[in-house]
């Protein structure tokens, strides 16, 4: 009896849902800086040194990921996982894990540019103390999805190596019997 691909329908799942929302993401408009520093402004903890930095970097950061680069890296994985998810229906999981390879390779991508644009945006913050935390961060924050990724493509290649092995030794129980 195969087993069934449950790590694989779950990873698709869960990179399903991170797709769907950076689509959403990208379809709403770039706020102005006047909107920006309206919702800031309120909110009364923030000088008006740190409320511009951060309606700065906030600027920069989403105009970045409004970028034609990143809104094509965002339909390519879209692309990919709804691709992985009709290999998977038809039971095709080699072709599956390929898919969803491409689309892990994409999300490595995505990240590192991220984190370029994000190095590029807190140059914009004058307020050290901003500028440390937002940092650290948003670092933070793109070092944890980029060892995440890379632990999926483990799995994946894992997997991969196992169904190669379990195929091997079936072909060679047949051959002996």
């Amino acid at each position: 009896m195969k087993k069934k691909p449950i790590y694989l329908w779950i990873l698709l799942v869960l990179s399903a849902l991170i797709s769907a929302s950076s689509l959403f993401g990208i379809l709403g408009p770039v706020p102005s800086k006047e909107v920006l520093r309206a919702s800031l402004s309120n909110s009364g903890s923030l000088t008006a040194q740190q409320i511009e930095d951060t309606v700065n970097y906030t600027y920069q950061v989403t105009a970045a990921s409004h970028s034609i680069f990143n809104v094509v890296l965002i339909v390519l994985s879209a692309i990919l996982v709804v691709v992985a998810f009709v290999f998977l229906v038809r039971k095709n999981v080699q072709f599956a894990n390929y898919a969803y390879l491409g689309y892990l390779l994409l999300a490595i991508v995505g990240l590192v540019y991220s984190f370029v644009n994000i190095q590029d945006a807190i140059q914009l913050i004058k307020d050290d103390t901003l500028g440390l935390g937002i940092g650290a961060l948003a670092k933070g924050t793109v070092i944890l999805f980029m060892i995440i990724n890379v632990l999926f493509l483990a799995l994946v290649f894992y997997k991969m190596w196992r169904q190669q092995k379990d195929l091997a030794e079936e072909a060679e129980a047949e051959e002996v019997a």
